[in-house]
Parts: C-alpha cells; structure tokens; sequence
C-alpha cells in the first residue's frame, strides 16, 4: 500500500493532502482552495477587528489539513496568532506539515478533540485513510444529525479533550467544524465567550442548534445564518451582514 499522502501547491502555498480524500483534500486539489467563500467573509470580520486593536487571535477548531489557518495566515501575516486545533492525529500531523513547510511560526497546533470538560479522554474510532472517505466529516460522537455514518473505520485511537475555557486567554475569533460537537464546545467555552465576546463562525447543520441560538442570544450576540453555519458576531459591533439571513 503506498503513502496517500502528497504535497500539492494550492492557492496560499504547498499543502498536504490525501489523494483518498474526497472532501477538502479534493477541493483543494480541483479548484486551488477550499471553503473561499467563507474565508472572505472570515477576512471582512477579522478587518474589522484590526480596525480596532493591532492583532488578532483566531481559534481553528476542526482545522483539517490547514486550509483556514494557511489563508489567514498569508493574508494578514504577524498581525494574526492562530490555535488550529485537530482530533484525527493523521490529519493532525498533515496539518503540521503545512504549518512548516509554509513557516507558519504564528500558529500553534493542538492534537485534541475541543468538548465541555465533562471528559477529558476519548477513543475516536478513525477512519481507513487508504479508502475513499471524506475525512474532515468523521463524527467522534454521534450527532444530532449524522451524514457520514457508512464512513469506512478500520481502529481506534485514544484523544485527549480539552475546552476552550483551558487556554483561558483573550481570543478574537473562533472558527469551528467539528461535526456535531459544536454545542459541546460552547459549552465548554462560557468564560471565553464572556470575557473576550470572539466573533464565531461554526457549523450547526449536526449539532444542537437550539441549544447554541438560546447560548448566543443570551449573551446578546446578533446571528445569521449562512447555509449550514451560523455567524454570531456581539452586538456591540453594531454590524450586519449583507446578503444572509438574520436569525436572532
């Protein structure tokens, strides 16, 4: 069996990729990028932040193969210090691989599933990375809603878990993709989200939507929809976003 592993050039620079995977890594390597139109909105958000401090911390929850922290990083360079966080330790170390080889000193990486703190080890069963699967959709924990559930799986790994509330520091944004853990997350991250009052941009499509909208509307955060994600941005922002759906 040979290494599906191979390094492709993409639009912000060298990434790894797995030829098997049929989700970012084909993305990727069909039109230059993955998720584009997402990372200019994340880029409008993130100017608007800088418009007001000198730099910026930006969590990636779920961050793959690298693509959000790469672009980011590219794009706003020193100004922007990144914690992109990973389950799958294969994936992971991909993702290490893109961070090094592009020289990416401001973003630091953490090979941990992101929770509530109610556990703090996991065994993930993982993926067959030798057979076609979309891997960034593996689902740790069974979700509200499953759309991968003939992934094919072949062991299981043990993960740590962490919250956001551990790295107990000032953020400025948090990304998250994590595949139906989003309210668990959240839940872990209360503090953060109260202290520091981070824009977030996540996935809702296979977590618990009603209980993330009654989290952010309670902290008084304006939220719009864009397909499957939802944008919460604090309302002391004052700002709206043009062409989605306002939900709270």
């Amino acid at each position: 069996m040979g290494n599906p592993n191979v390094l492709i050039g993409s639009d912000y620079g060298p990434i790894i990729i797995n030829i098997n995977d049929f989700g970012v890594g084909r993305g990727v390597s069909q039109v230059g990028y993955w998720s584009k139109d997402d990372i200019e909105i994340i880029k409008i958000l993130i100017n608007l932040i800088l418009s007001k401090k000198e730099s910026c911390v930006f969590y990636d929850v779920g961050a793959n193969i690298g693509t959000h922290a790469l672009a980011l990083v590219k794009i706003f360079g020193e100004k922007i210090k990144i914690r992109a966080f990973e389950a799958q330790r294969e994936v992971f170390n991909m993702l290490c691989g893109a961070v090094a080889l592009n020289g990416l000193s401001n973003v630091y990486c953490h090979n941990v599933a992101i929770g509530d703190g109610r556990v703090r080890n996991m065994k993930i069963h993982l993926p067959d990375y030798s057979e076609i699967n979309n891997f960034g959709g593996l689902e740790l924990i069974p979700p509200v809603h499953s759309d991968n559930q003939r992934m094919k799986k072949n062991k299981i790994e043990d993960v740590g878990v962490a919250t956001l509330d551990d790295f107990d520091e000032v953020v400025d944004f948090i990304k998250m993709d994590i595949e139906g853990m989003e309210d668990k997350a959240f839940a872990g991250a209360k503090q953060t989200l109260g202290r520091h009052r981070p824009i977030c941009f996540f996935e809702i499509s296979k977590t618990d939507i009603d209980f993330l909208l009654n989290l952010f509307r309670g902290i008084h955060y304006f939220g719009f929809r864009k397909g499957g994600d939802l944008i919460a941005i604090p309302s002391e922002h004052k700002l709206g976003l043009t062409g989605l759906e306002r939900v709270f």
